[in-house]
């Protein structure tokens, strides 16, 4: 993951992603992509009392100065490489277009954001880039305050996900040497005595493949069941202070998988650490 997009709207939140984004590239000797999408809005134009195109000039200089300062501030003190970019459009597109055009692997986005002279909820767009994407997107929450990432969190449902479609997890663990435990949610009200069996069979299973793929990582895997997913989820990584907690998504074709872009998508909204959402594209 050398190369990374962290969209901003020069929010708070928005600044916590970008630090995490330098933690990473400060690792792993990554390019960090910051980019910002002005929306064109005439009520605003009218208001300012300028004509539309000319309010349009003046919010895109003043928003590519400001990506020019932190640029400057990043490479000064961090001494890591960052490239900007300019967008128009709506924040969902820009940032699904901007990754492709890019060649990003990775994008990094806070939950919450200020805008133009509004309060947005961004997390409302990190929501809709993580059922976008076509690759990995790490959501950083309000409340998250920076720390070196000790342990991972991997959900699984499916295991034929063990497999490189959950490599970002294991790439990102490596940079931060972190620890990872995979588990698997078996839910109580409607799984039969089998499912248990199943998943207590799979996720040993997963278990050793795992630590063959990945003999430099500490790793290890439980069988987890509960009444509600996000609840017992919490609870895990309240008890176990987890750093990180990763997740697959689907299409919604996959009506019966746990794993959907719905629930991946509550996650990002209610999960009080780092989620790193990665698209299963098939």
């Amino acid at each position: 993951m050398k190369k990374i997009l962290v969209p901003t709207d020069f929010s708070p939140n928005a600044t916590r992603a970008i630090d995490y984004a330098v933690q990473i590239a400060k690792l792993n000797k990554g390019t960090i992509w910051l980019v910002n999408s002005c929306e064109h809005l005439d009520t605003f134009s009218l208001e300012a009392g300028l004509p539309k195109a000319e309010y349009n000039k003046v919010m895109a200089d003043k928003a590519y100065a400001e990506l020019e300062l932190i640029q400057k501030s990043i490479m000064d003190t961090e001494l890591v490489e960052v490239k900007i970019q300019l967008y128009s459009g709506p924040i969902v597109d820009t940032i699904v277009v901007a990754a492709e055009e890019l060649q990003a692997e990775l994008v990094i986005m806070g939950n919450l954001g200020i805008t133009g002279l509004r309060e947005r909820i961004f997390g409302t767009n990190t929501a809709a880039v993580i059922s976008n994407s076509k690759i990995p997107v790490l959501a950083i929450p309000l409340e998250y305050d920076w720390s070196m990432p000790r342990k991972f969190l991997l959900a699984i449902n499916n295991f034929n996900e063990v497999s490189d479609i959950v490599h970002p997890v294991f790439d990102l663990a490596g940079v931060f040497r972190a620890e990872v435990k995979v588990v698997v949610f078996t839910d109580e009200d409607n799984a039969e005595a089998t499912d248990f069996l199943q998943d207590e069979k799979g996720i040993q299973e997963a278990e050793e493949k795992l630590k063959i793929k990945y003999p430099n990582l500490i790793i290890s895997a439980e069988h987890l069941s509960g009444r509600d997913f996000e609840n017992s989820i919490n609870n895990y990584i309240a008890e176990n202070k987890i750093d990180l907690l990763a997740m697959t998504t689907h299409k919604r074709s996959f009506i019966g998988n746990l794993f959907n872009r719905s629930i991946t998508r509550k996650m990002s909204y209610h999960a009080k650490v780092p989620l790193l959402s990665i698209p299963v594209n098939k």
